[in-house]
């Protein structure tokens, strides 16, 4: 289990550098205020004031900004630190921030019932993730899906590519298969990148952590690095994270 964070701790004493960061909450009521609360948490990471925390979002595809990679810049106060990545993902209200200085990252959330509800088997799944699918029992194949799409969407994420990429691509895979009719919940096991013909890094180099969350959510994150940082949680507020 990854150690958890609570929001009195002393976070500029994190390791940014060996460590990733995950921060779950409510959205907010904007798009700005969700980014308001990721240039918060970056400069509380980092120990700068947040306004000399600037993001930005600028899509490689179109050149036009407000979609596409979140890049972060630190002010005067942060000269010589290491350069900090960050993602946002949301999902049925809720948020979810990912930071760290590891290497770059990508997050994704999403509701179990919303993914079930869409039709995106042929628009997801590799031929070796539709057949390990299709000997699930129903209930265990839903949360193996939304397993699936949140670590593509992760993956491309810390890729700085999304969607441009179609998701069939790439082959997550886990360490230890889900047996038939089993329990997914009881399954410990991380995902991990099988192949992808054109990743633009080393698969070795790519790293996939499940994050804790309600039942009725799928999270993980995605960080391009030699090593594997550690993921520490942020839960929200004082509230169990039941509660979230």
């Amino acid at each position: 289990m990854p150690d958890a964070l609570s929001p009195h701790d002393d976070l500029h004493a994190v390791d940014l550098a060996t460590v990733v960061v995950v921060a779950l909450g409510h959205r907010a009521a904007t798009k700005a205020g969700d980014h308001h609360a990721l240039v918060d948490l970056v400069a509380r990471l980092t120990g700068v004031d947040a306004a000399s925390v600037t993001l930005t979002q600028l899509c490689p595809n179109c050149g036009l900004p407000g979609h596409g990679p979140l890049r972060v810049q630190l002010g005067d106060e942060a000269d010589g630190s290491p350069t900090v990545h960050v993602s946002l993902a949301r999902a049925d209200g809720r948020l979810a921030l990912a930071v760290t200085a590891a290497g770059p990252v990508g997050i994704d959330l999403e509701s179990v019932a919303a993914l079930a509800r869409a039709p995106l088997d042929d628009v997801l799944l590799s031929a070796a993730e539709a057949d390990a699918v299709a000997a699930l029992h129903p209930r265990a194949a839903t949360a193996a899906v939304a397993a699936v799409w949140t670590a593509k969407e992760a993956v491309l994420k810390a890729a700085g590519l999304g969607l441009r990429v179609d998701p069939r691509d790439l082959t997550i895979a886990r360490e230890t298969p889900v047996a038939p009719g089993g329990d997914p919940a009881a399954d410990a096991a991380q995902p991990g990148l099988a192949g992808w013909p054109n990743a633009p890094f080393l698969l070795k180099e790519l790293h996939l952590m499940r994050v804790a969350t309600p039942p009725e959510f799928a999270a993980t994150v995605a960080v391009v690095c030699a090593r594997q940082p550690a993921l520490r949680i942020l839960s929200p507020g004082s509230e169990p994270l039941d509660n979230w």
